[in-house]
């Protein structure tokens, strides 16, 4: 599909600045962009990338200044050129395949399933007794939905996603391939000398516009529900386990480990492969950097880093000390040969009386 830099304006509700009569073909990243391609730059820093590419025309933020050497290449003028950008790439790229929908014949779906309008439960996915599907979901070829689930609206099940008895989506909620909501928590009683399993009888509630990645687990609650807010998005390999309350608009990044009985509070941020102690509260818009080893609650507001975790002030002077200590382990020996010969010379004073003629 080809298109003018007007219509994309249009199409963006963006300002055009320079000639919008250009033909476009295409959309590629700024180091890649070639004549009849429009490529984006986020913001001034990357500048010189575009006076360096011979892209025909480019999406920016408001008020760019930048441009090609000789003369400015036209530019549409966005709040987001990012966002744009793939809106473009998607609309040039033509019309996607129409979405399929029905029951394929070779899915198992129980009897007392509901299904809502528009569904598509692909090949050999399996619907459990009472299980509820809202209208527009989409069911990839070996999703599990046990007993008692319920999904609402537009929900995206990938390939191999399991759903264990009880588990709640919202609406809008996409979980992709591999991920198992629902498992039992790790929880276990020492009895007479013996690890013996605590029966893990509650669900999993998760809320609407949740994203979660591939290979992921979600622990059911042992007694009521874990819960995960709406709209947090979750990176591929997270675990979450039994009784967490996960609060809203979440961002968890990949690797992270969350333990029993956890809540965090609103707009919380994880780096990846940071992990949470068993029953530790993280208040709202909170940052974990990567790799931090949390053990205590974290206040409001708060960055945090390293392991264990601190305020990010805090740990960014021992990070410094850190890479001092070579030179301060040389200092260190060159005092204590200093100090050896200091304390050789005083245990061996000279005697100021000796007389070296024997008179």
């Amino acid at each position: 599909m080809v298109a003018t830099l007007e219509q994309l304006a249009a199409l963006v509700r963006g300002k055009v600045v320079g000639d919008g009569s250009v033909i476009i073909r295409s959309a590629r990243p700024v180091a890649e962009a070639g004549p009849g391609d429009i490529t984006f730059i986020e913001n001034e820093r990357y500048a010189k990338l575009l006076r360096a590419s011979p892209a025909t025309a480019a999406i920016v933020g408001p008020h760019f200044k930048g441009g090609a050497p000789a003369e400015p290449i036209p530019v549409i003028e966005v709040d987001d050129p990012i966002m744009a950008f793939l809106a473009v790439r998607t609309h040039l790229a033509g019309v996607e395949t129409r979405r399929w929908s029905g029951v394929d014949p070779r899915a198992c779906v129980s009897g007392t399933v509901r299904l809502g309008q528009n569904v598509a439960v692909h090949a050999f996915a399996f619907l459990g007794e009472d299980v509820e599907i809202g209208d527009d979901c989409t069911l990839y070829p070996g999703v599990v939905v046990r007993e008692r689930c319920k999904l609402g609206r537009g929900v995206v099940l990938h390939p191999n996603v399991v759903l264990y008895p009880d588990v709640v989506l919202g609406d809008r909620v996409e979980v992709h391939a591999g991920t198992i909501l629902g498992g039992d928590g790790f929880g276990y009683r020492m009895i007479e000398g013996r690890h013996v399993k605590v029966p893990q009888t509650g669900g999993v509630v998760v809320g609407d516009d949740v994203e979660i990645g591939a290979n992921c687990t979600v622990d059911r609650a042992t007694f009521e529900v874990t819960r995960i807010g709406e709209g947090t998005k979750i990176d591929n390999l997270v675990m979450i386990g039994h009784n967490n309350q996960i609060g809203k608009h979440n961002l968890l990044c990949g690797q992270v480990g969350i333990a029993g009985s956890c809540k965090t509070g609103d707009y919380v941020v994880m780096g990846g492969q940071a992990g949470i102690k068993d029953k530790t509260e993280i208040g709202e818009k909170v940052l974990i950097g990567a790799q931090a080893g949390v053990h205590r609650n974290v206040p409001t507001g708060q960055q945090v880093l390293g392991s264990p975790a601190i305020p990010v002030r805090e740990q960014r002077r021992i990070f410094q000390m850190i890479a001092r200590l070579p030179e301060m382990h040389r200092q260190l020996r060159e005092l204590a040969a200093q100090v050896a010969v200091l304390t050789a010379a005083l245990s061996h004073p000279s005697d100021e009386h000796d007389d070296p003629t024997g008179f």
